[in-house]
């Protein structure tokens, strides 16, 4: 067994990452928020949680996104109490005429480019294929249950530094998955919360649909719920008051993209989600610094990356302790 690691933060990210180091470490997650808990000041209960690929993706980054389907599609067939599903998607685009920028039409399962016919108003370029969503209020417990059974060891506490962790665990390097609370622990100014709004609406709608470019919208159905979610906004307002005019303006952009499907929806029977997705300005931060392994700043893609961000935090775990061991 190789050195005892410490991750901060138990979201999506900080439990991939104990899921993949803890074959071969000892593991203690320390958080504020565990799973199970329904905070606010914690994003991955409240993620939409639907495997979307990034277009605007690196390499490595292409890497991690496929790294994570790969994980979440093995879920999805061996075990569906994990809360993770197929689901098929229709992605619309008013921002493309093509998709010789989507890099990953040779990864989802039955990719199509659709007709012209079949694009709403609006729209210049659609894609369908299948994909995954996740349900996080099961997907999150079953990690820890999983991770339990591993020998990992969660602790809760709120860190004030990286010091302070390492006293607590034990563990000389730490692995920074504190998503919002890096700006604090890593002293980065770029790290700042992003607000979403989103409605959870009973519905058998069973479908992933997808409008990004001038908006951004979407539904998506959460498995073993009996409803989807509606959305989106992005907003650097940081308070948690529902926007009740945003609320029939998501409404109004869903039923442009899904033909009406939620027409007769009363807006005032929905349950308003108000969430902070953890942002950077300049995106993912995945690379170590002494004995602190960063991995944070996903925004909005979370379960998108995690598994992907969980095997390069390995890497750089274990090719520095190889080269510190010679």
């Amino acid at each position: 067994m190789g050195e005892p690691i410490g991750i901060i933060g138990a979201g999506i990210t900080g439990l991939a990452i104990a899921h993949v180091l803890s074959s071969n470490h000892k593991v203690t997650i320390i958080a504020r928020d565990l799973p199970g808990d329904l905070g606010l000041n914690w994003a991955s209960p409240w993620a939409g949680a639907v495997f979307h690929p990034q277009h605007a993706a690196s390499k490595p980054q292409q890497k991690m996104q496929i790294d994570a389907f790969n994980f979440y599609w093995s879920r999805a067939h061996r075990d569906p109490s994990s809360g993770v599903k197929l689901y098929p998607m229709t992605e619309y685009r008013d921002d493309f005429a093509d998709d010789s920028k989507l890099w990953y039409k040779n990864l989802m399962p039955d990719y199509r480019v659709l007709a012209s016919s079949e694009l709403p108003t609006g729209v210049k370029f659609g894609v369908k294929y299948t994909t995954l969503a996740m349900n996080p209020l099961l997907l999150l417990p079953w990690l820890k249950k999983d991770l339990d059974g591993k020998g990992v060891k969660f602790l809760r506490a709120e860190i004030g530094s990286f010091d302070e962790a390492r006293r607590l665990i034990g563990a000389t390097v730490i692995v920074n998955a504190s998503g919002v609370g890096a700006r604090k622990l890593a002293q980065d100014e770029a790290v700042r919360p992003i607000r979403g709004q989103t409605m959870f609406v009973k519905s058998n709608f069973e479908e992933l649909v997808m409008r990004e470019g001038s908006e951004y919208t979407y539904v998506i159905p959460r498995m073993g719920s009996g409803g989807v979610i509606m959305g989106g906004i992005k907003s650097d307002r940081l308070d948690a008051e529902v926007d009740v005019e945003l609320k029939n303006g998501i409404l109004k952009r869903v039923n442009r993209i899904t033909n009406g499907a939620f027409k007769d929806l009363d807006v005032s029977s929905v349950t308003d989600i108000v969430g902070f997705r953890p942002g950077r300005k300049g995106g993912l931060r995945v690379e170590r610094e002494g004995d602190i392994v960063h991995a944070y700043g996903v925004e909005g893609a979370g379960y998108i990356y995690s598994f992907g961000v969980a095997e390069k935090v390995r890497e750089l775990i274990d090719i520095d302790t190889i080269k510190a061991k010679l």
